[in-house]
């Protein structure tokens, strides 16, 4: 083989092919518009539930909880306020990951990866518990003299003292265990995820998209973990062409924390 043929068949080595007809530009910019409209509406919520202090607060408030970011105040909410303040995110991002891929004429489930095998099930909720029982406590034991554990957990605590009856940790139960795994990896590991990989590789396309994965939580503190479960998440998506897999990882790995607060 010449090189001439060789260097451009080496280029294409690891990246998705065909590649997707969306670009990372359009991903991109659905995150944007979805958090946007996040903050529109948490702003007018935050504004008629606490009226006194006026839209200037609300807006501030609402703009650090888009995408996970959670100011301590908000927390004096009822849970079903704080579940209301995630839902437009969640809804969001659904519908422009819906609308970014039906645009270019293709089928959702086959241009996302959306079925499933029956052993995804078990290989994901495997991945997703022993990426909190090892990976994630190798990461954090190097950073114990300048992290205490507490402060890393407090978000999740704080999230689940909102349940303070049956509906309330029923509601917050599906939430973080089955609406924020599922529509986060349609656009992380589905969208975002296979608009890098038609223009990288699949080291650099992992890589990428999990950083971004935990920057976009907004969580300095937590920010090694949801790196480490992006980089899980993407593994597997990219070694299967497949959500299901890292969508029970995620509902595993949640679960866990879930678990270990409600004890």
């Amino acid at each position: 083989m010449s090189a001439s043929v060789r260097g451009p068949l080496m280029s294409q080595r690891g990246r998705l092919r065909p590649a997707p007809s969306w670009s990372t530009s359009a991903a991109v910019a659905g995150w944007i518009a979805a958090a946007l409209i996040t903050v529109v509406v948490q702003v007018v919520l935050l504004a008629v539930w606490d009226a006194p202090t006026g839209l200037g607060s609300a807006a501030a408030r609402a703009g650090v909880q888009v995408a996970g970011g959670s100011e301590p105040d908000l927390f004096n909410l009822a849970y079903w306020q704080f579940t209301l303040l995630q839902l437009p995110l969640w809804l969001t991002l659904a519908v422009v990951t819906w609308a970014v891929v039906r645009r270019h004429g293709v089928d959702l489930r086959a241009a996302l990866g959306l079925t499933q095998r029956w052993y995804d099930v078990f290989v994901g909720l495997a991945s997703g518990l022993l990426t909190q029982l090892l990976l994630v406590p190798a990461i954090y034991l190097p950073l114990a003299p300048f992290i205490d554990a507490e402060e890393v957990e407090e978000p999740a605590r704080r999230i689940m003292s909102l349940a303070d009856g049956p509906a309330g940790v029923a509601v917050v139960v599906v939430g973080v265990l089955l609406v924020a795994p599922f529509v986060e990896e349609l656009y992380f590991r589905g969208l975002l995820l296979r608009a890098l990989w038609g223009r990288m590789g699949r080291t650099a396309v992992v890589v990428v998209s999990s950083v971004l994965f935990g920057l976009a939580h907004v969580q300095l503190l937590q920010l090694p973990a949801l790196v480490a479960f992006g980089l899980v998440a993407g593994v597997l998506v990219v070694a299967t062409k497949r959500l299901a897999p890292a969508m029970w990882a995620h509902a595993a790995f949640n679960s866990f924390t879930v678990v270990q607060l409600l004890r």
